[in-house]
């Protein structure tokens, strides 16, 4: 039997109603948003391990804790271990961000100039750098400001616990609702579905699921990887040339977290690295020589990602061409800045996934 006009439209207002007004407060609703995306990423992480656990001990609730519980473990004991060295060395930072750095790493590339130029190039190059001093300057004044405000927003403890300790609580209950529910969230939306469109739906969301997860997984493995391959590559590069290289903590941080961006991000670990350099106190002399080591380390960690680790542990892939994939990122950062770049090519995978099976189902099933 075909359902009425009336009974459609009821229907829809289901999900027509909260969609307006999740829209119409966005203000309000996109904190709230941005954490059940994050709980939704952590359940497609989580799900198969909580699936494994439970065929072994066949209790869902239990099998949730025991993940959960030992996530929790593991983040304490870590940021027992490295937070201490984290919150100094962002300190440090802040100490650092003065007008003097500046002129400090203009005088150094300076120096490497002289160094790698021939002469007429190096004149051409100190002219260039005296002419835009002034602009250079007002770059590093917003650079200075922006980081001081972040740091000294992450300085005050306070502030810090309260907003991560309330937003972690919510993330967490989210993901446990996710976890424990998950699968008569997925029912209750299939039963809306009509029977006509129920095999092509199916399809879409396993697709979309299978998809996602393993790219999700896969850039969180491989940022984990490349954030501590970058700080063992930057002690042993210390360790054989004697220069200097603070804040390396950071810098794997950075660096591991910025290659979860396809394509800049790896530029934006070897930049931090490499400036750091510059603007710190060396024993030995700056040169060139010690820069390109820098940027051949990071280029030997990117070959190790790409060449072992991604393989390894990248059981599937988007399957999206590599130009269009550098689009999709600049265009995200364009519109919603570094977030943006984070979750372009995931949505653009989902976009792609939705378009290629409706034009499947539309041409076998002769929906159109």
């Amino acid at each position: 039997m075909n359902s009425s006009p009336l009974s459609k439209l009821i229907r829809n207002l289901f999900w027509i109603v909260p969609l307006a007004i999740t829209v119409g407060l966005w203000e309000f609703t996109s904190p709230i948003l941005f954490q059940l995306v994050l709980a939704f990423i952590g359940m497609i992480i989580l799900n198969p391990v909580v699936n494994w656990i439970e065929s072994i001990i066949q209790k869902r609730g239990l099998s949730v804790f025991i993940v959960l519980a030992s996530i929790i473990i593991v983040f304490i004991v870590v940021l027992n271990l490295v937070g201490p060295i984290l919150s100094r060395q962002a300190v440090d930072i802040q100490s650092m961000l003065t007008m003097d750095t500046f002129s400090n790493l203009v005088a150094k590339l300076e120096i490497i100039s002289k160094d790698l130029l021939p002469e007429y190039l190096f004149l051409k190059v100190q002219a260039l750098l005296i002419s835009m001093d002034s602009v250079l300057g007002d770059i590093w004044r917003i650079i200075m400001t922006d980081i001081q405000g972040m740091i000294s927003k992450a300085g005050n403890l306070v502030f810090v616990v309260s907003s991560f300790v309330m937003a972690l609580i919510f993330i967490l209950v989210f993901l446990i609702f996710l976890l424990l529910d998950g699968q008569n969230f997925k029912r209750a939306f299939i039963h809306a579905i009509p029977n006509q469109y129920f095999e092509m739906t199916m399809k879409i969301l396993d697709k979309i699921s299978d998809s996602i997860s393993a790219y999700i997984r896969g850039q969180l493995l491989a940022a984990l990887s490349v954030g501590i391959t970058s700080v063992i590559g930057l002690y042993i590069l210390q360790w054989i040339t004697g220069i200097n290289i603070p804040y390396t903590y950071i810098i794997g941080c950075v660096a591991g977290l910025s290659n979860l961006i396809p394509f800049i991000g790896p530029i934006i670990g070897m930049l931090t690295a490499v400036i750091v350099y510059l603007v710190s106190e060396q024993v030995v002399p700056v040169q060139f020589m010690y820069v390109f080591s820098i940027m051949g380390i990071f280029g030997i960690i990117q070959l190790i990602d790409n060449i072992i680790v991604s393989p390894i542990i990248m059981s599937g892939s988007v399957g999206l061409h590599p130009m269009f994939v550098i689009i999709l990122v600049l265009v995200g950062g364009a519109m919603a800045g570094p977030i943006g770049m984070l979750f372009s090519v995931p949505v653009a995978a989902i976009i792609k996934v939705i378009v290629e099976e409706l034009r499947w189902g539309f041409k076998h099933y002769k929906f159109l």
